[in-house]
């Protein structure tokens, strides 16, 4: 038997939806959750301090290599979290690889924010890694510890191997090997203090001679990279610790 809705109840439904819907302009729908970004970048420039501790973690950290053509790119090219060798101990990002260019470039990179949006910053570097590279030694195209370069770099630009000429190469002004440029600048070298022929891991550090001028992006942006520029045609390695850096607003 089918129950039959009267009219009378019926009429006093809709006329009870009809209130409630009157009560809720179109303005006063939420609409669908939009997403945070998190805060909004600062309006007045301070001095920040980044550390990057590669003992505890390589999150959003990316390794690449450039400088090469498509017939002598590196070989056994790695990036990874390793333990340091003994007699030291810790954990940092290893970063190796076999020069078969004269000119190979390993680095890593990572965008941070936290900037004033398009303010230029003095930026520097300083470097801890471990090495078991002797000084001293000679080696074909250059000496294995004083010829391969710890390099430092910045930009609102996020650094990227690209194809100019034939050839691959990294798409900032850092300069090249033992000179640097308007992004980058040469920290130091890979050499510990051994005698050649000594094989035995040390920490070292490495930092800039002077800062660099990084304006950051429209969102108060920067990327920053720390990396080897190699001259010395064969096998070289770094294991880095931490990565500090300075920015000071330029005034």
């Amino acid at each position: 038997m089918k129950q039959l809705i009267k009219p009378s109840a019926l009429a006093a439904g809709i006329a009870a939806i009809a209130a409630v819907l009157s009560g809720c302009g179109a303005g006063d729908y939420p609409g669908p959750a939009v997403p945070q970004s998190g805060p909004p970048p600062p309006t007045v420039p301070v001095a920040v301090k980044i550390t990057a501790d590669f003992g505890q973690s390589i999150e959003g950290w990316k390794g690449e290599s450039t400088d090469y053509g498509d017939g002598d790119a590196p070989d056994f090219v790695v990036f990874e979290q390793r333990t340091v060798d003994a007699p030291l101990t810790g954990k940092g990002y290893y970063m190796a690889g076999h020069n078969r260019s004269d000119d190979m470039f390993l680095y890593v990179r990572k965008q941070f924010g936290g900037f004033v949006p398009s303010t230029s910053y003095k930026v520097t570097f300083s470097v801890k890694f471990s090495t078991d590279v002797s000084s001293g030694c000679s080696g074909v195209g250059g000496a294995p510890g004083e010829s391969v370069f710890v390099i430092g770099a910045a930009s609102a630009t996020e650094p990227k191997s690209v194809l100019k000429d034939g050839r691959n190469t990294l798409n900032l002004d850092r300069g090249n090997q033992g000179t640097g440029g308007k992004d980058g600048q040469v920290l130091g070298n890979i050499g510990n203090t051994q005698e050649c022929g000594v094989t035995k891991a040390e920490f070292k550090t490495v930092k800039s001679a002077e800062p660099l001028i990084v304006k950051t992006d429209a969102d108060g942006k920067m990327w920053l990279l720390a990396g080897i520029d190699s001259g010395f045609e064969a096998a070289s390695r770094i294991n880095i610790q931490t990565v500090v850096v300075d920015a000071d607003p330029v005034k």
